[in-house]
């Protein structure tokens, strides 16, 4: 394809001008630098491309400019605009734009698309990107598209469709390059340029028994420099860290993570290699594990779309549930305060102090609880690590105390005298306390969560504030009533 510059599209929007025929290459690349960046583009003037037929240049656009970036401006766009733009597009780059649409925009282009469109967009779609399309897609839909696809990918499809969701055989690539254990290096690199068009990745050659069993794996710098007659089984490596087709999707994240590497291969219960995982579908998990997280702990009902693109019903749902939970359980701590009235009463100061009181132990319960919820999921903390979680929680909290209690007495009694020492005093060693027992209710009510085979973040982070207001009234009544 004849290479172009594009015209800055402040000036208005024109056919590119050609590079002259014989123009150095050099003086091509240097051109290319001075093109518009894609942020100048807007889905209204990739319209009025397409309305006025200027085929070429868009052509030219999407084989410049990365496919991601175009991909947030077709979103933008009129659905039957899009379903033109695919009919104008080479059929490897509409398979890939598809790939990265909104997935409420595929069931209308769906319905739009002949069963030729189909067939032609299907030759060049991942089987894993195939995949994910279709469980976006209502049943009928799916029905088209698979009658569109050939046997073999019919069966690769519904092999994925049927792993649970969130493992990792839902989330598995089956484009993988295989090599076997007795081929040369001369022979493999004939594997990989047969295999590696359709592969996923290869970086990492996977080998295989003759009936598939993975035994380890070789990388791809260690064929390139490796002599031709040399045999592959002379560069395996035997220590391949794999996941199971049924392994929550979260443990192959930790072991990408952990070993460094850019993919990982999955198999089935005896060992048979299915697919791999590759760094970028991990970078998702994680992604989408990191926000479900947080939502968790901020006592949200964990959304499937992103703030922007969720509507005001399911948003309210999401959140609903936990607040009326909450709200509920905080009449304890309104009993509480009930029931010790009549200290209140005589004393009126020490109204003043409760709510410093609620606020700094549910500081410090969030605190602990948010690093032992972390370490549950990165670090692979758990129940076994009672013992080592309280005893660090207890030396924490006596260092922390210890600073409050100075800090808060010093100024009780030098910025509020009408008060009193003794009930600074009290207050202080109510401070002290509660830190105390904030810490490891905040530390040890995830483990707790986890005992009981329920979520930590989930369950843990929007009881601790509830839990911990009660228990630090308790003690500051407690103390007052000994002391006063």
């Amino acid at each position: 394809m004849t290479p172009i510059s594009l015209p800055p599209i402040k000036k208005g929007l024109k056919e590119p001008k050609v590079a002259k025929r014989g123009e150095p290459r050099f003086i091509w690349q240097e051109r290319r630098v001075l093109m518009e960046p894609m942020k100048d583009y807007t889905p209204q003037e990739l319209s009025q491309l397409l309305q006025t037929r200027q085929f070429r240049t868009l052509r030219e656009i999407f084989e410049e400019y990365n496919i991601v970036d175009l991909a947030a401006l077709v979103d933008r766009m009129p659905v039957d605009e899009i379903t033109a733009l695919f009919k104008i597009l080479p059929k490897d780059k509409g398979a890939e734009l598809l790939s990265y649409l909104d997935p409420d925009i595929l069931e209308d282009l769906t319905n739009n698309f002949t069963v030729a469109q189909i067939g032609g967009l299907l030759e060049h779609l991942f089987i894993d990107d195939l995949s994910d399309i279709l469980s976006e897609l209502p049943d009928e839909l799916v029905k088209k598209v698979l009658s569109s696809a050939t046997p073999e990918q019919r069966s690769d499809i519904n092999a994925l469709l049927s792993y649970k969701e969130n493992s990792c055989g839902s989330i598995m690539s089956i484009d993988v390059v295989t090599l076997n254990v007795g081929d040369s290096v001369k022979e493999a690199m004939a594997a990989i340029k047969k295999q590696g068009k359709m592969a996923e990745t290869i970086n990492w050659c996977y080998i295989v028994e003759p009936k598939g069993k993975l035994i380890g794996y070789v990388s791809l710098k260690d064929i390139l420099f490796a002599k031709d007659d040399a045999m592959i089984e002379e560069l395996i490596d035997y220590d391949v860290p794999h996941v199971k087709t049924e392994d929550d999707q979260e443990k192959a994240a930790k072991l990408i993570s952990k070993y460094d590497i850019t993919a990982i291969p999955v198999t089935d219960l005896e060992g048979i290699l299915l697919g791999i995982i590759t760094v970028d579908d991990v970078l998702d998990v994680v992604t989408e594990e990191a926000t479900e997280d947080i939502q968790k702990m901020a006592a949200i009902i964990p959304l499937e779309d992103s703030y922007v693109e969720t509507g005001i019903f399911p948003m309210f749902k999401s959140r609903i549930t936990w607040l009326l939970v909450l709200m509920i359980s905080a009449t304890f701590t309104g009993s509480i305060i009930n029931a010790n009235n009549h200290l209140l009463v005589h004393i009126t100061s020490l109204a003043i102090f409760i709510p410093m009181l609620m606020d700094t132990a549910g500081n410090a319960g969030s605190q602990s609880s948010t690093m032992v919820i972390r370490g549950i999921v990165v670090d692979d903390m758990g129940v076994k690590d009672f013992v080592k979680i309280l005893w660090k929680e207890l030396r924490v909290s006596f260092l922390a105390g210890s600073v409050l209690f100075i800090v808060n007495t010093l100024r009780i009694g030098l910025f509020m005298p009408e008060v009193g020492w003794t009930l600074a005093l009290v207050v202080s060693a109510t401070v002290f306390i509660i830190i105390t027992l904030a810490n490891l209710v905040g530390g040890l009510l995830p483990l707790l969560a986890l005992a009981m085979k329920q979520d930590p973040a989930a369950m843990a982070s929007p009881l601790i504030t509830t839990v911990i207001d009660a228990v630090s009234l308790t003690v500051y009544f407690m103390i007052a009533a000994a002391v006063l």
